[in-house]
């Protein structure tokens, strides 16, 4: 009868360690889950947000300044020819800043072998 109490009881605390190693790796799960999956994504998603409402505020800007220049200019010159020099400009303007973009060659900063070899 003793064995059986005995037996019993290291079952039941068998029982317990299982239940609180699945109760520990679930909080641990919870808490990767947390800190290395959702708060980026959250903080992400939020950026995206603020990102998308400051580009659409310069895009608005930029075509109301640009229309009220075209208008401007049109009032000393025809309207045909503001708008070829407003156009002239914008294309020049695009490519000035398209040949600063892509004119320089990228170039990853990588060690060297020996650096890898003295770093081990």
């Amino acid at each position: 009868m003793a064995e059986a109490e005995e037996r019993g009881s290291i079952e039941a605390e068998v029982a317990n360690l299982a239940r609180f190693v699945d109760l520990y790796i679930r909080q641990r799960t919870d808490l990767f889950l947390q800190h290395y999956v959702f708060d980026p994504a959250d903080f992400l998603m939020r950026q995206i947000v603020y990102l998308s409402v400051l580009a659409a505020l310069l895009v608005a800007g930029t075509l109301a300044v640009l229309a009220g220049a075209i208008l401007y200019v049109s009032t000393l010159i025809p309207m045909w020819a503001a708008l070829l020099g407003g156009g002239v400009v914008a294309f020049l303007l695009a490519a000035a800043i398209a040949y600063v973009l892509f004119s320089h060659k990228i170039v990853l900063k990588t060690p060297t072998t020996e650096e890898l070899m003295k770093g081990g």
